[in-house]
């Protein structure tokens, strides 16, 4: 009685899909969707470019949170948000969001704040510490 049970088929190359790829007629690997090729909204596009100004106008400035006469330590601060806008503006005007280059920006941007943040506590603490010990 083998032929009175249904086979089933199996399809090795069949490909799935949730409901969002069939409504928009895109599939994963095409990466053709909307969102993915049209690149970050405008919004987050204007305000890289106002955080790039602000990079801009904290290099010029002499006020830093490490002052420039210091060697080499004076000038990490403001390569550091330089590099930080820029990969930001990248990252933001890139057309596909889901690129890896586009990710790898991110990631590193965010190592990047991380470190400047950790930096700027230190310094912050150290300033005090001396200010602490020198007015005891």
């Amino acid at each position: 009685m083998e032929g009175s049970m249904p086979q089933e088929k199996v399809y090795e190359d069949a490909e799935v899909h949730d409901m969002n790829d069939m409504e928009h007629g895109s599939s994963r690997e095409g990466s053709s969707s909307k969102e993915l090729q049209n690149g970050a909204p405008v919004v987050w596009k204007a305000l890289s470019v106002i955080i790039a100004m602000m990079a801009l106008a904290y290099d010029i400035s002499p006020l830093d949170l490490s002052p420039d006469a210091l060697p080499v330590v004076g000038w990490l601060d403001d390569i550091g948000i330089t590099v930080m806008a820029a990969l930001n503006a990248y990252q933001q005007f890139a057309k596909d969001q889901s690129a890896l280059t586009v990710r790898l920006a991110k990631y590193i941007k965010w190592m990047m704040v991380a470190v400047l943040v950790i930096a700027a506590a230190t310094i912050i603490g150290l300033f005090a510490a001396i200010l602490a010990f020198v007015t005891h």
